[in-house]
């Protein structure tokens, strides 16, 4: 296949992919449920899976059982690869099925390889046919600007996301410093005779500590709704992944609490008019 053909067809499926997690993961949270390392509204785990599953695979399309085997372990083998390989990168493990039964070092579990199969059944017999008919039918140079703006989107999409995940670490690392500091000296602190100096000092801290905080939720925000199991090897930055799943938890629910009370103030409104 031609290579500007190969990368609108990762695209599309990297697209489609998206749209598929987004609805499955929001279906069950029942709210919006933004997934995805990238920015952009694609996955491309879900354009390589594809692709590796029409490319190796096809050949196995008379028979159904087979190729959803294989669809299911070849696409297995790429989630424990990309878990891997992410972990090495950011030293955090953003997704984890080790809650799930029949998982493999909580990189793959069974619901979701089968659910992979299933797709790659549907790519093959459903989905490629059609898009492989469009993609065809475009004009060479359309096709050729469309694949090299798909290039520069992924990589600028890439190189920001990195550095977006690399500012979190970087965040976590110094609150956990700052925390151990800031707790040292209110330690020491609460061991010495109050006084009204103390006591402001004392105050300091206490906004300065929850600052912090504040701040670090408000980063952790976007990166809990894509990878809402991230988990660290590293107990105390698990413990605190753990900590921050909670204060974000909370903080949807006094936004949808705020939502509830605001619909029915404006409910009200209208019954009196």
């Amino acid at each position: 296949m031609r290579m500007d053909l190969l990368i609108c067809s990762f695209f599309v499926y990297a697209t489609i992919g998206y749209i598929v997690e987004v609805l499955y993961c929001s279906l069950f949270s029942r709210r919006f449920v933004n997934r995805g390392f990238l920015h952009g509204p694609y996955l491309p785990i879900y354009g390589f899976g594809a692709l590796l599953v029409i490319y190796l695979f096809e050949d196995f399309s008379s028979n159904p059982l087979l190729l959803f085997v294989f669809a299911m372990i070849g696409t297995s083998a790429l989630e424990y690869l990309t878990s891997y390989l992410l972990e090495q990168f950011f030293h955090t493990k953003l997704w984890d099925y080790s809650h799930y039964r029949f998982q493999i070092r909580g990189r793959v579990c069974l619901l979701n390889s089968t659910l992979f199969g299933i797709l790659g059944l549907c790519i093959i017999y459903i989905v490629n046919p059609v898009v492989l008919q469009v993609l065809v039918q475009l004009d060479d140079a359309l096709l050729a600007t469309f694949s090299n703006l798909v290039i520069l989107i992924i990589a600028v999409d890439t190189t920001s996301s990195v550095f977006r995940m690399a500012s979190f670490q970087k965040q976590l690392t110094e609150f956990r410093l700052k925390k151990a500091e800031i707790e040292e000296r209110l330690h020491i602190l609460s061991r010495v005779k109050s006084s009204k100096a103390l006591e402001g000092l004392r105050l300091t801290l206490d906004t300065e500590l929850e600052e912090l905080r504040g701040r670090l939720n408000a980063s952790a925000k976007r990166i809990l709704d894509a990878f809402p199991s991230i988990t660290s090897s590293n107990e105390e930055k698990r413990q605190l992944f753990e900590v921050l799943k909670h204060n974000a938890e909370q903080m949807r629910e006094k936004e949808k609490a705020l939502r509830e009370r605001l619909k029915e103030k404006r409910r009200k409104q209208h019954d009196k008019t």
